[in-house]
Protein backbone atom coordinates (compact mmCIF):
# COMPACT_ATOMS: atom_id res chain seq x y z
CA UNK A 1 0.00 0.00 0.00
CA UNK A 2 1.09 3.73 -0.53
CA UNK A 3 0.92 5.40 3.18
CA UNK A 4 1.94 9.01 4.31
CA UNK A 5 3.46 9.18 7.53
CA UNK A 6 2.16 12.56 9.39
CA UNK A 7 4.17 12.98 12.14
CA UNK A 8 7.93 12.35 13.45
CA UNK A 9 8.18 11.28 17.02
CA UNK A 10 8.77 7.76 18.58
CA UNK A 11 5.28 6.02 17.18
CA UNK A 12 5.46 7.50 13.96
CA UNK A 13 9.67 6.40 13.44
CA UNK A 14 9.15 2.65 14.31
CA UNK A 15 5.97 2.72 12.22
CA UNK A 16 7.17 3.97 9.38
CA UNK A 17 10.27 1.77 9.30
CA UNK A 18 8.06 -1.23 9.82
CA UNK A 19 6.25 -0.54 7.09
CA UNK A 20 9.07 0.27 4.64
CA UNK A 21 10.15 -2.83 5.82
CA UNK A 22 7.30 -5.17 5.00
CA UNK A 23 7.36 -3.72 1.25
CA UNK A 24 4.97 -0.30 1.66
CA UNK A 25 5.74 2.41 -0.54
CA UNK A 26 5.89 5.66 2.11
CA UNK A 27 4.88 8.27 0.18
CA UNK A 28 5.95 11.44 2.26
CA UNK A 29 6.47 12.38 5.51
CA UNK A 30 5.16 15.61 7.18
CA UNK A 31 6.12 17.16 10.68
CA UNK A 32 5.82 20.21 12.55
CA UNK A 33 9.38 20.74 13.17
CA UNK A 34 10.82 20.61 10.21
CA UNK A 35 14.38 19.69 11.08
CA UNK A 36 12.78 16.27 12.56
CA UNK A 37 10.98 15.76 9.22
CA UNK A 38 14.07 15.78 7.21
CA UNK A 39 15.39 13.42 9.84
CA UNK A 40 13.14 10.70 9.29
CA UNK A 41 12.87 11.32 5.81
CA UNK A 42 15.93 10.71 5.10
CA UNK A 43 15.91 7.57 6.93
CA UNK A 44 13.28 6.78 4.88
CA UNK A 45 14.38 7.81 1.11
CA UNK A 46 11.18 9.59 0.75
CA UNK A 47 10.40 13.43 0.39
CA UNK A 48 9.57 15.64 3.49
CA UNK A 49 6.73 18.08 4.14
CA UNK A 50 6.56 21.18 5.89
CA UNK A 51 2.76 21.83 5.87
CA UNK A 52 0.24 18.96 6.11
CA UNK A 53 -2.30 21.43 4.21
CA UNK A 54 0.24 20.59 0.96
CA UNK A 55 0.87 17.12 1.29
CA UNK A 56 -0.52 14.82 -1.18
CA UNK A 57 -4.22 12.99 -1.42
CA UNK A 58 -3.38 10.18 -3.77
CA UNK A 59 -2.33 7.63 -1.02
CA UNK A 60 -3.87 4.61 0.06
CA UNK A 61 -4.02 5.07 3.85
CA UNK A 62 -2.99 8.32 5.67
CA UNK A 63 -1.43 7.65 9.37
CA UNK A 64 -1.38 10.91 11.79
CA UNK A 65 1.13 10.02 14.66
CA UNK A 66 0.96 13.23 16.75
CA UNK A 67 0.42 14.08 20.36
CA UNK A 68 -3.15 13.39 21.19
CA UNK A 69 -4.00 16.77 21.21
CA UNK A 70 -3.27 17.76 17.91
CA UNK A 71 -4.66 15.31 15.85
CA UNK A 72 -7.89 17.01 15.43
CA UNK A 73 -5.91 20.44 14.39
CA UNK A 74 -4.30 18.06 11.78
CA UNK A 75 -7.17 16.69 10.42
CA UNK A 76 -8.66 20.30 9.94
CA UNK A 77 -5.65 20.92 8.30
CA UNK A 78 -5.25 17.55 5.88
CA UNK A 79 -6.77 18.30 2.41
CA UNK A 80 -9.61 16.45 1.38
CA UNK A 81 -8.07 12.48 0.62
CA UNK A 82 -9.98 9.91 -1.13
CA UNK A 83 -7.60 7.20 0.78
CA UNK A 84 -8.04 6.16 4.54
CA UNK A 85 -7.20 8.58 7.57
CA UNK A 86 -6.23 6.61 10.90
CA UNK A 87 -4.64 8.14 14.33
CA UNK A 88 -2.37 5.85 16.41
CA UNK A 89 -3.72 7.11 19.23
CA UNK A 90 -4.98 5.04 22.24
CA UNK A 91 -7.36 7.50 23.97
CA UNK A 92 -8.56 9.23 20.98
CA UNK A 93 -11.67 8.29 19.66
CA UNK A 94 -12.40 7.58 16.33
CA UNK A 95 -14.74 10.19 15.71
CA UNK A 96 -11.70 12.89 15.92
CA UNK A 97 -11.61 12.10 12.08
CA UNK A 98 -14.92 12.33 10.84
CA UNK A 99 -14.71 14.16 8.55
CA UNK A 100 -13.00 12.01 6.61
CA UNK A 101 -15.40 9.25 4.34
CA UNK A 102 -13.07 6.32 5.48
CA UNK A 103 -11.45 7.11 9.00
CA UNK A 104 -9.95 4.93 11.40
CA UNK A 105 -7.51 3.89 14.18
CA UNK A 106 -4.27 2.13 13.78
CA UNK A 107 -2.89 1.39 17.58
CA UNK A 108 0.21 -0.20 18.35
CA UNK A 109 0.01 -1.85 22.17
CA UNK A 110 4.18 -0.54 23.08
CA UNK A 111 6.42 2.04 24.56
CA UNK A 112 8.25 3.10 21.86
CA UNK A 113 11.49 5.17 21.89
CA UNK A 114 14.01 6.17 19.29
CA UNK A 115 16.88 4.41 20.54
CA UNK A 116 15.41 1.15 21.09
CA UNK A 117 14.63 -1.61 18.36
CA UNK A 118 10.93 -3.36 18.54
CA UNK A 119 10.15 -6.66 17.00
CA UNK A 120 6.86 -5.53 15.20
CA UNK A 121 5.91 -8.59 14.89
CA UNK A 122 4.97 -8.97 18.50
CA UNK A 123 3.08 -5.44 19.04
CA UNK A 124 -0.64 -5.65 19.45
CA UNK A 125 -2.21 -3.61 16.81
CA UNK A 126 -5.84 -2.47 17.43
CA UNK A 127 -7.72 -1.77 14.40
CA UNK A 128 -11.03 0.32 14.14
CA UNK A 129 -12.87 1.39 10.94
CA UNK A 130 -15.80 3.45 10.48
CA UNK A 131 -17.48 0.73 7.95
CA UNK A 132 -16.12 -2.63 7.50
CA UNK A 133 -14.35 -1.97 4.03
CA UNK A 134 -11.92 0.59 5.75
CA UNK A 135 -11.19 -1.87 8.82
CA UNK A 136 -10.50 -4.76 6.47
CA UNK A 137 -8.10 -2.96 4.79
CA UNK A 138 -6.78 -1.01 7.94
CA UNK A 139 -6.82 -5.10 9.32
CA UNK A 140 -4.79 -6.62 6.61
CA UNK A 141 -2.35 -3.44 6.21
CA UNK A 142 -1.77 -4.38 10.39
CA UNK A 143 -1.27 -8.23 9.18
CA UNK A 144 2.15 -7.28 7.46
CA UNK A 145 3.35 -6.22 9.99
CA UNK A 146 2.37 -7.85 13.39
CA UNK A 147 1.25 -11.35 14.40
CA UNK A 148 -1.26 -9.98 16.86
CA UNK A 149 -3.55 -7.98 15.21
CA UNK A 150 -7.47 -6.66 17.17
CA UNK A 151 -10.50 -5.23 16.77
CA UNK A 152 -11.26 -2.94 18.97
CA UNK A 153 -13.71 -0.42 19.75
CA UNK A 154 -13.37 3.48 20.75
CA UNK A 155 -14.55 2.48 24.04
CA UNK A 156 -11.98 -0.61 24.84
CA UNK A 157 -9.19 1.24 23.36
CA UNK A 158 -9.92 3.74 26.31
CA UNK A 159 -9.91 1.39 28.88
CA UNK A 160 -7.12 -0.49 27.46
CA UNK A 161 -4.73 2.67 27.01
CA UNK A 162 -5.56 3.73 30.67
CA UNK A 163 -4.90 -0.29 31.63
CA UNK A 164 -1.14 0.58 30.05
CA UNK A 165 -0.65 3.85 31.67
CA UNK A 166 -1.07 1.67 34.78
CA UNK A 167 1.06 -1.63 33.69
CA UNK A 168 4.03 0.78 32.08
CA UNK A 169 3.91 4.37 32.83
CA UNK A 170 3.08 3.95 36.89
CA UNK A 171 5.61 0.80 36.89
CA UNK A 172 8.14 2.41 35.35
CA UNK A 173 7.48 5.35 37.97
CA UNK A 174 8.19 2.91 40.42
CA UNK A 175 11.23 1.96 39.23
CA UNK A 176 12.28 5.44 39.23
CA UNK A 177 11.84 5.58 42.90
CA UNK A 178 13.70 1.94 43.17
CA UNK A 179 16.78 3.35 42.00
CA UNK A 180 16.50 6.72 44.14
CA UNK A 181 16.11 4.72 47.06
CA UNK A 182 19.36 2.07 45.35
CA UNK A 183 21.48 5.41 44.86
CA UNK A 184 21.34 6.21 48.58
CA UNK A 185 23.11 2.95 49.48
CA UNK A 186 25.43 3.04 46.69
CA UNK A 187 23.74 0.27 44.71
CA UNK A 188 23.17 0.41 41.15
CA UNK A 189 19.42 -0.29 39.72
CA UNK A 190 21.06 -3.11 37.39
CA UNK A 191 21.01 -5.15 40.27
CA UNK A 192 17.58 -5.14 39.78
CA UNK A 193 17.27 -6.70 36.33
CA UNK A 194 16.55 -10.29 37.16
CA UNK A 195 13.65 -9.22 39.72
CA UNK A 196 11.96 -7.02 36.79
CA UNK A 197 12.00 -9.87 34.62
CA UNK A 198 11.00 -12.61 36.65
CA UNK A 199 8.47 -10.62 38.15
CA UNK A 200 7.13 -9.19 34.33
CA UNK A 201 7.13 -13.16 33.12
CA UNK A 202 4.97 -14.23 36.58
CA UNK A 203 2.45 -11.05 35.51
CA UNK A 204 2.52 -12.34 31.72
CA UNK A 205 2.22 -16.29 32.34
CA UNK A 206 -0.03 -16.85 35.21
CA UNK A 207 -1.93 -13.67 35.62
CA UNK A 208 -0.56 -10.53 38.22
CA UNK A 209 -3.35 -11.91 41.09
CA UNK A 210 -1.90 -14.45 41.69
CA UNK A 211 1.72 -13.99 41.29
CA UNK A 212 1.72 -11.62 43.86
CA UNK A 213 3.91 -11.30 46.60
CA UNK A 214 5.89 -9.52 49.30
CA UNK A 215 5.23 -7.85 52.85
CA UNK A 216 1.81 -6.64 52.04
CA UNK A 217 0.51 -9.85 50.29
CA UNK A 218 2.03 -11.94 53.37
CA UNK A 219 0.35 -9.11 55.79
CA UNK A 220 3.88 -8.66 57.22
CA UNK A 221 3.42 -5.65 59.62
CA UNK A 222 6.40 -5.41 61.26
CA UNK A 223 8.30 -5.86 57.97
CA UNK A 224 6.15 -2.92 56.54
CA UNK A 225 6.70 -0.83 59.58
CA UNK A 226 10.57 -0.92 59.27
CA UNK A 227 10.19 -0.08 55.18
CA UNK A 228 8.30 2.94 56.31
CA UNK A 229 10.56 3.70 58.33
CA UNK A 230 13.90 3.99 55.57
CA UNK A 231 11.67 6.24 53.06
CA UNK A 232 13.06 9.34 52.35
CA UNK A 233 10.27 11.56 52.57
CA UNK A 234 6.80 11.55 53.68
CA UNK A 235 5.35 11.29 50.07
CA UNK A 236 6.62 8.34 49.61
CA UNK A 237 5.87 7.08 52.84
CA UNK A 238 2.31 7.56 51.65
CA UNK A 239 2.94 6.05 48.48
CA UNK A 240 4.09 2.70 49.97
CA UNK A 241 1.24 3.06 52.31
CA UNK A 242 -1.06 3.50 49.45
CA UNK A 243 -0.11 0.28 47.22
CA UNK A 244 0.10 -1.15 50.34
CA UNK A 245 -3.00 -1.30 51.39
CA UNK A 246 -4.33 -1.97 47.96
CA UNK A 247 -2.42 -5.16 47.95
CA UNK A 248 -4.18 -6.58 51.53
CA UNK A 249 -7.28 -5.14 50.21
CA UNK A 250 -7.12 -7.69 47.24
CA UNK A 251 -5.96 -10.97 49.31
CA UNK A 252 -8.24 -12.10 52.66
CA UNK A 253 -6.26 -13.71 55.47
CA UNK A 254 -6.84 -17.54 54.36
CA UNK A 255 -5.51 -16.31 51.15
CA UNK A 256 -1.89 -15.80 52.25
Amino acid sequence: MRIFIIGTGNVATHLSAALLKAGHDIEGVCGRDFSHTEELAKKLNVEPFSSVSSIPADADVYLISVSDDSIADVAAEMPDVEGIVAHTAGSVPISALVRFSHHGVFYPLQSFSKSRTIDMSRVPLCIEGNDICTADTLTTLACTLSGDVRPMTTEQRAHLHLAAVFASNFVNCMYAEAETILKESNIPFSIMRELIAETAAKAADIGPTASQTGPARRGDTSVMNRQMQLLPDHELQKLYSFVSKRIQGRYKPADK
